[in-house]
């Protein structure tokens, strides 16, 4: 017990620099350890808050699993439903849809969107489209004077000035009869009821979305739908799901997941989090080189005080520790100090993104990031951090433990 707390006592007496308990050395290596954890932390809660926000936002849009036919569905539609039912016990919802291509045509302007109809009765158990919601009303149904309502996203709010309770007018090609090739244009006027902001600029900028009576009447396609969304009890339950119901429901019908949905730019995610919390890391790295050079100051200042501590019969081994431990003290007062400050970044973070729009849609398809902070990421920047410290540690701790007794008592 007397030494543990001679070791303790003595570290904490040689952190100090004569009558002062903390050096300016002392101090600018742990603020250099601070700032590497604090970019650390920071940079790898953008990283984990971008997947997070992608994979939201995908499966809020188009739910986990996604069941479609070539040609449609039609007669079939009952039975079908009650096999995924069946078949899918991690089924929490399922909703039918109805998408077809388009143009919209508002104020001498025009692009390509996608109308997709949905059911008004179980769209919402699907997909959270009343968290998305900006402006006007989520409710959807067949209007029965005016033009039906429809839900616009915020880019093409912007770009064709659309507000709530405007109108605009969409033109879709219909097929002129079974027999005969070629098409003719319809086109029908909406109303907006209300505006989405769905987390994506692709979206954004292209879906429309109205109730499946409306657009199976507009599409000229009645009774048909393009297939089912839906929504399960885990986000990683999807790809064994879509397997299974592609085995029950025939060669005919094929699924797309929510991690098809972006698969490539998920694994860029991946890849890229990596990377950067190697880059990153070589701050810390750097801030570890001061910590070694702060030791090796402290050991040369106190040559002498080593060498009496040897001619006393102290060992080699409990100096080498005793310089050990005080490089572990000062990367974990860095590293604690840095974790506090990478949380206050990431707060900072936000309030930046707010006011300065930090991640432009069309670049990051993402028109905000919520930064999420994973237990497992400071876990391991906790202890690599640590780790680099007690390298940095070693070589003057050895330094000290290496020294002779006459060297030492040579500066006395």
């Amino acid at each position: 017990m007397m030494s543990i707390r001679l070791h303790v006592w003595m570290v904490l007496r040689y952190l100090g620099e004569g009558r002062r308990f903390l050096s300016l050395n002392l101090i600018l290596a742990v603020l250099g350890v601070a700032l590497g954890v604090a970019a650390l932390v920071i940079a790898m809660a953008v990283v984990s808050g971008y997947e997070s926000t992608l994979r939201t936002t995908v499966v809020n849009m188009q739910g986990h699993v996604v069941i479609l036919k070539h040609g449609g569905i039609e007669s079939e539609r009952g039975d079908l439903e009650k096999k995924v039912q069946a078949s899918v016990h991690e089924l929490q919802a399922m909703t039918p849809f109805l998408v077809i291509e388009g143009l919209i045509v508002h104020q001498k302007k025009l692009s390509g969107v996608a109308l997709e109809g949905v059911d008004p009765g179980t769209v919402g158990f699907v997909l959270s489209l009343e968290h998305t919601l900006t402006e006007g009303d989520v409710r959807l149904g067949a209007s029965t004077e005016g033009a039906p309502p429809a839900l616009i996203g915020r880019g093409l709010s912007r770009k064709f000035g659309l507000h709530v309770g405007d109108e605009f007018r969409l033109v879709i090609p219909i097929t002129r009869t079974r027999s005969q090739e070629g098409f003719r244009p319809k086109a029908q006027k909406f109303r907006v009821g209300g505006i989405l902001d769905l987390g994506r600029a692709d979206y954004d900028e292209r879906y429309i979305l109205t109730d499946l009576v409306t657009a199976q009447k507009f599409g000229e396609l009645p009774g048909r739908i393009s297939g089912w969304r839906l929504r399960l009890e885990k986000d990683d339950q999807a790809v064994t799901v879509a397997q299974r119901v592609e085995r029950t429901l025939g060669a005919s019908f094929w699924t797309r997941t929510w991690v098809d949905a972006n698969r490539n730019l998920f694994q860029a995610v991946r890849y890229e989090k990596v990377i950067i919390f190697i880059v990153v890391m070589l701050m810390v790295v750097a801030a570890a080189f001061n910590v070694a050079s702060t030791l090796f100051l402290s050991v040369v200042r106190r040559y002498s005080q080593i060498g009496i501590l040897k001619a006393m019969g102290v060992s080699g081994a409990f100096i080498q520790r005793l310089f050990t431990v005080q490089g572990l003290l000062v990367g974990a007062a860095g590293t604690m100090l840095g974790l506090v400050l990478g949380l206050l970044g990431c707060q900072a973070f936000l309030w930046a993104e707010k006011k300065y729009s930090l991640f432009p849609g069309e670049v990051y398809k993402l028109n905000f990031v919520q930064l999420e902070v994973r237990w497992e990421d400071l876990s391991v920047i906790l202890i690599v951090a640590l780790f680099f410290c007690y390298l940095s540690a070693l070589a003057p701790a050895k330094r000290g433990a290496q020294l002779l007794p006459v060297e030492g008592l040579r500066y006395e």
